[in-house]
């Protein structure tokens, strides 16, 4: 299954080119979109690092507290979310169900993502 956190379209709406278009565009309106563009993009950057080396990025919603604390070494922060490079083997069970759970619900709400 792909793990991937990040939206796969979520780059054909680049933001950076709105205000010279639409100058008159609502300037909190401009940074909620600019802000969420550039969260996937960082989201983005770190998944493909923490791939590379070989562990997958585990949103820290999907872990007891417990257990995040004890690998809070392994603890990347982008925005307000925290994320924890796992490696597959190490999850538990409801871990990958909650993994399998929030990746689903991010496919599926890709469509509304437009807000």
């Amino acid at each position: 299954m792909n793990y991937s956190l990040v939206p796969e379209r979520y780059k054909e709406k680049d933001p950076r080119t709105l205000l010279y278009h639409f100058p008159s565009i609502p300037v909190v309106k401009f940074a909620k979109i600019t802000q969420r563009f550039y969260f996937f993009k960082q989201l983005e950057i770190a998944q493909d690092i923490v791939n590379r080396l070989g562990y997958i990025l585990l949103p820290s919603v999907c872990m007891h507290w417990e257990r995040v604390k004890q690998f809070a070494d392994r603890r990347i922060k982008i925005g307000r979310n925290s994320f924890l490079m796992m490696k597959i083997e190490e999850l538990t069970e409801k871990e990958k169900e909650k993994l399998n759970e929030y990746v689903s619900e991010l496919r599926g709400g890709e469509k509304y993502a437009t807000n």
